[in-house]
């Protein structure tokens, strides 16, 4: 095993995630992810994406939305890599996601029992919270690019998942609840810290 890799950093940084479902046997009902990347080539940055009902393309309804500050940024990590993960492939709601420029962003950690990520946008008067609980022991892997969502690229990470999580739009808790899948080497809540999560291209 290589102990240096040559292939170029795409991005490195936290990408915890929350998915949830109102029926355990139906499809995922709401798809949520906070990205804080602080190295691509679109510089430093953070989003918070939220998608409710995300297979569907109408519904005025649901909340499809990116917060962030920094635009272009957010734009590259969803075009070239979050509709390539695999539970975004058919989310055809991203097509008509509105993209908020001017989020501030906090974080509030009192871990293992709780992990909160927070955007607010001023111009929208909008909040999102995306609220993690109950921490597991964090475990990291090294996944080759035949393993990878993208399919050419190296991705290393240390995740943690959570017992239990939400989502909050304007203090209001979108519906659904994580449920227990296989992933990886285990089984876990679809609703985890990924921390140090960095994408290496191929060499």
């Amino acid at each position: 095993m290589k102990s240096v890799r040559t292939g170029k950093v795409d991005w490195t940084g936290d990408n915890p995630f929350i998915y949830m479902k109102t029926d355990p046997e139906g499809d995922w009902t709401s798809l949520s992810v906070y990205f804080r990347i602080a190295a691509s080539d679109y510089g430093r940055g953070e989003a918070i994406i939220v998608l409710e009902n995300p297979y569907e393309l109408e519904d005025n309804s649901a909340v499809r939305v990116c917060l962030t500050d920094n635009l272009e940024l957010a734009r590259y990590l969803v075009k070239d890599f979050l509709s390539n993960f695999a539970l975004f492939r058919k989310a055809v709601s991203l097509e008509n996601m509105e993209y908020i420029d001017d989020a501030t962003f906090k974080t509030e950690a009192d871990s293992p029992k709780q992990h909160i990520e927070s955007a607010y946008s001023a111009s929208k008067d909008m909040t999102v919270n995306l609220i993690w609980n109950g921490l597991n022991e964090p475990f990291a892997v090294a996944l080759p690019p035949a393993e990878t969502q993208t399919g050419k690229h190296e991705m290393f990470c240390v995740f943690q998942a959570a017992t239990s999580a939400q989502v909050e739009v304007n203090g209001k808790a979108i519906e659904g609840q994580p449920i227990e899948r296989d992933f990886l080497d285990r089984r876990a809540m679809s609703a985890a810290l990924a921390s140090s999560e960095s994408w290496v291209q191929m060499s």
